[in-house]
């Protein structure tokens, strides 16, 4: 039959869609290459298969389901109606597809972390489509496709929840052994999701014997959680499988424990095994007071010290001390008076000096002004030099007069100007040392993964590294347009080591944004420091 559907190449459908190039069907239906029209030429997959007596019921899912958005799950660009090789069919056209799921595993079967990043999606969607009251009546490896270098799963087989399906398929294992009887359900879902794990680990679906009403055996080889997952969504009783937010949380069940004695929605059960970015840096205190507890019980016991320690002073202490106190503090003021206007001269005589500096006419002119490096004269000195302490500090024992009424109008800033000399750095700079990246982990892409793509793949990775410079956090700042090469430089990122920068000579903690670069030549990688 290949042979026949390959004569359609060449044919145009509905003046609007040429048939580029056969990729594959069956006796019944087959998919084209094709491509939209615009300015910008896109490629689009075109599939037909044959109008029967529900072609009106099919037409309307597919137009009930071009109204759905969701990343994972493909997009449906048109439908319609056709004659092709003398036959009545319908036609939809989706995205174009790479490849899918059932062209690899042929190959080798899916890793640990591959299947891991594989079932997030594939969860993600069907949370979405079950909400909408949608099942997808056919999760199979062959519908798990990539595009853009993102996982998506067919939309041309959603079916509404509760209503049966007149199939005229031939029955397989991914299908629920009850959707051949009962209405579909979420369920049945839940069990074509569990063949199809096991298929793309193990590269064998699991066996089913006809009439025999025992749950199919699951290889125990399987790693976990995969093992409990698919043991629990291949129960021939659909009561009996986990929920799709029942296999979220066994995927990640901090993420779910996190919410406790709080009943958590599938929706937002985040799949992702990415920690979240800190709304604030860590702080780490050098010194300070006790912790918060031992200085509440400090405070706590206070008032009754003070309470029993009152009475007693009271009652022991004699009339005449109140007295005794006051003539001694007569007689240190007197002994101390004496010192105190004597220091007086000599402050006066300080600040009497000081402003006849000024007075001298010919200073200001023979001051070498032109001689100044220009960072001196940059309008930004004066300010930065005048709110740091240590300039403050130096402004008063080594005052001058102004050296040039040019640099600026107010002589307070002038005077400021002449302290730091063109090759010393200022107060903060010099108390502050950038840090360095002194172990560079580049993402492990295989060059199969790399050979699909197209261009370059951008992902920006911001770690929060300790003192020591480890990396304590690391979050996706921008996780690009794969969730595969977003993962691998979130893994990356975090083996990361760094030389911390010093705040007053002590190592500080700092943030770093990390770019990575993935193309087929290889990865590459752009640290910078963003604080402090």
């Amino acid at each position: 039959m290949s042979d026949i559907w390959q004569l359609c190449e060449g044919q145009v459908i509905d003046n609007r869609f040429r048939l580029r190039q056969y990729l594959g069907g069956s006796d019944d239906s087959a998919v084209f290459l094709t491509q939209l029209a615009g300015p910008q030429t896109q490629k689009a997959a075109i599939k037909f298969i044959p109008a029967g007596p529900t072609s009106d019921l099919q037409l309307s899912l597919w137009r009930r389901a071009t109204e759905l958005a969701h990343p994972n799950l493909m997009r449906i660009l048109d439908i319609g109606r056709c004659r092709l090789e003398n036959r009545d069919r319908l036609y939809i056209v989706l995205e174009y597809a790479e490849e899918n799921l059932s062209q690899i595993l042929p190959l080798r079967p899916l890793t640990a972390s591959e299947g891991r990043e594989t079932l997030e999606p594939l969860l993600d969607v069907l949370v979405y489509l079950h909400s909408k009251g949608l099942v997808h009546s056919r999760i199979k490896p062959s519908n798990i496709l990539a595009t853009a270098d993102q996982l998506k799963l067919s939309s041309d087989t959603l079916f509404p929840i509760g209503e049966s399906r007149k199939s005229s398929g031939k029955f397989d294992a991914h299908d629920a052994p009850e959707s051949a009887a009962s209405p579909l359900s979420a369920a049945a879902d839940v069990w074509s999701l569990g063949i199809t794990l096991v298929e793309t680990l193990t590269q064998r679906v699991p066996v089913l014997q006809p009439g025999n009403q025992a749950d199919p055996i699951v290889p125990d080889t399987l790693p976990q959680p995969f093992l409990d997952i698919a043991r629990h969504a291949l129960r021939r009783d659909p009561r009996r499988r986990w929920s799709i937010a029942e296999i979220a949380a066994r995927l990640n069940p901090v993420a779910v424990g996190a919410a406790a004695g709080q009943s958590v929605s599938p929706l937002p059960v985040p799949l992702a095994s990415v920690p979240a970015l800190p709304t604030a840096k860590p702080q780490i205190p050098k010194s300070g007071p006790p912790p918060p507890r031992a200085q509440a019980q400090a405070q706590a016991q206070l008032p009754r010290r003070q309470a029993a320690s009152v009475p007693r002073q009271t009652l022991v202490l004699p009339n005449y001390v109140v007295p005794l106190m006051a003539a001694v503090l007569v007689i240190v003021a007197v002994l101390a008076l004496p010192r105190i206007l004597g220091h007086r001269p000599d402050s006066s005589s300080s600040a009497a000096t000081t402003p006849a500096q000024p007075a001298e006419p010919s200073k200001p002119v023979e001051q070498p002004v032109r001689r100044e490096s220009p960072s001196e004269l940059k309008p930004s000195a004066p300010s930065t030099t005048r709110n740091s302490p240590m300039a403050a500090a130096e402004k008063k024992p080594r005052a001058q007069p102004a050296r040039s009424p040019v640099v600026a109008p107010s002589p307070a800033s002038v005077r400021v100007d002449t302290f730091p000399s063109a090759n010393s750095p200022s107060t903060s700079a010099s108390s502050l040392t950038r840090g360095d990246v002194l172990d560079e982990v580049l993402p492990d892409a295989p060059a199969k993964a790399r050979a699909t793509i197209r261009g370059v793949v951008r992902v920006s990775v911001r770690v929060q590294v300790d003192p020591t410079g480890n990396v304590a956090e690391a979050a996706l700042d921008s996780a690009g347009p794969s969730k595969y090469f977003a993962g691998l430089a979130l893994k990356a990122a975090r083996n990361w080591q760094f030389a911390s920068p010093e705040i007053g000579g002590h190592s500080a903690p700092s943030e770093w944004l990390i770019r990575f670069q993935f193309s087929p030549s290889g990865s590459k990688a752009f640290p910078k420091q963003t604080a402090p």
